[in-house]
């Protein structure tokens, strides 16, 4: 067959056959380009769906544990100190493990801080001594019967709010952010991979119009099967990022949204709870820590028990099984209140002695057995709730397992498919 020339731009004549290795190049560069956009934008959610379970994941989980030792051993040892002499063994016993929990927490968390959560983690580990230094100084001369060791609880009380606490809560919510960045990002259409995967695919009709009227054939073989791979390459991208998308938009609304309800539900409880010993401790002068748990009562569970954080959880609650569960909480909250209510009366009334050993008191219906089961319950919906976020990214990870490499590979079959189509008509020439 002759050589056809063809009339350059600027005056210049390109045969055909070397338009037809223009045209090749071109559709394998464009091929490398879109591959490699969806091989990265695959191996890039991947690596995120991945930080979600291994990293940002737990890293969440071991904040919420922190903060609820933490919160939970100024409770406890608050409670602890209104017995008068040696404190009830449980009690102990439950501060301690709180202690040692909150030390574990901030040990695991400081191996994957980032600067900012360092300087947090820092200040916690700088205080928590300072803190349980104080505690048992007041126990000590809460055993020896010296009143000073109720200032020496409220001082370590008050360092733990004022300092502790917020620390912990600052890497809570920096936890929390990390993971929802983690979830958005890999979430959405991946409109890069959809254009890129436009632009190759028109690119290939465009090159089989030009052999087509060059060589009076109507199919071109190579070029038609790297159309189909064109098409089945973006397909395949886009049908594993939205389902991947889709689990995670589920774990971001049913999972993470809801452990944010929940970890403050949990921080109003106990901060109601210190508040509620302090008191007592405080011995006619507690209007302060009174009003402070009125508050934090309200926040749980609003003003008339029907609203707060646990009535908001309960309505975003996904199943019937977790609003059980919420619910639950919010019934013994407000059996709780009731019984503070009684515990406040006998102490405004005078008898301060009976309102101490209703508040300190161990059966079913007493305030510690109610508080206790609140907290129980609360604890199931977060762990059923960070499982269900875990659970999500687990399936979005197995969604996107295997993509980048296999966009790899469908890649080079579609420029092995261009040059099988194009070089024959190259060689038509010779």
């Amino acid at each position: 067959m002759p050589r056809v020339p063809l009339k350059g731009r600027f005056g210049g004549r390109i045969a055909t056959p070397d338009l037809y290795r223009l045209v090749a190049a071109g559709l394998v560069m464009i091929a490398l380009c879109s591959g490699i956009a969806g091989a990265a934008t695959a191996w890039h959610r991947s690596a995120l769906t991945s930080d979600i379970t291994d990293v940002s994941g737990p890293l969440s989980v071991g904040a919420q544990e922190l903060y609820r030792s933490l919160s939970d051993a100024d409770a406890t040892a608050t409670n602890a100190f209104l017995a008068n002499g040696v404190e009830p063994a449980g009690l102990r016993t439950r501060y301690l493990d709180d202690i040692a929990r909150a030390t574990a927490a901030l040990t695991v968390a400081l191996r994957s801080a980032g600067d900012e959560d360092a300087a947090r983690l820092t200040v916690l580990a700088d205080q928590l001594p300072v803190y349980t230094g104080l505690v048992e100084t007041a126990r000590s001369y809460n055993r020896l019967g010296v009143p000073l060791g109720g200032a020496y609880v409220r001082e370590a009380s008050g360092l733990m709010r004022l300092t502790l606490l917020p620390a912990a809560q600052d890497l809570l919510e920096s936890a929390q952010r990390r993971l929802l960045d983690a979830q958005r990002g890999a979430a959405g259409l991946p409109w890069a991979v959809l254009l890129a995967g436009l632009v190759t695919l028109a690119s290939l009709l465009a090159a089989q119009v030009l052999v087509a009227r060059r060589t009076n054939r109507v199919f071109n073989v190579g070029l038609v099967v790297a159309s189909l791979i064109a098409v089945a390459s973006p397909a395949w991208s886009i049908t594993a990022t939205g389902v991947a998308s889709r689990q995670l938009e589920a774990g971001r609304r049913d999972g993470s949204a809801l452990v944010a309800l929940l970890a403050d539900a949990r921080r109003a409880s106990l901060q109601a709870r210190a508040d509620e010993a302090l008191t007592l401790i405080a011995r006619g002068s507690g209007a302060g820590f009174e009003k402070d748990f009125r508050a934090a009562l309200a926040e749980l569970i609003g003003p008339d028990g029907t609203g707060g954080l646990l009535g908001r959880a309960s309505s975003q609650a996904p199943t019937e099984a977790d609003r059980a569960v919420i619910e639950a909480a919010r019934a013994e909250a407000r059996r709780w209140s009731d019984l503070h209510g009684q515990v406040r009366r006998l102490d405004d009334g005078g008898d301060y002695q009976q309102a101490v050993r209703m508040a300190t008191d161990t059966g079913p219906q007493s305030p510690s057995a109610v508080f206790g089961r609140l907290d129980t319950a609360l604890e199931a919906a977060l762990a059923g709730t960070n499982d269900r976020v875990d659970r999500h990214a687990g399936h979005a990870g197995g969604a996107l397992g295997g993509l980048g490499w296999g966009l790899v590979l469908i890649t080079l079959g579609l420029v092995g498919a261009v040059i099988a189509g194009i070089r024959p008509r190259i060689g038509e020439y010779r």
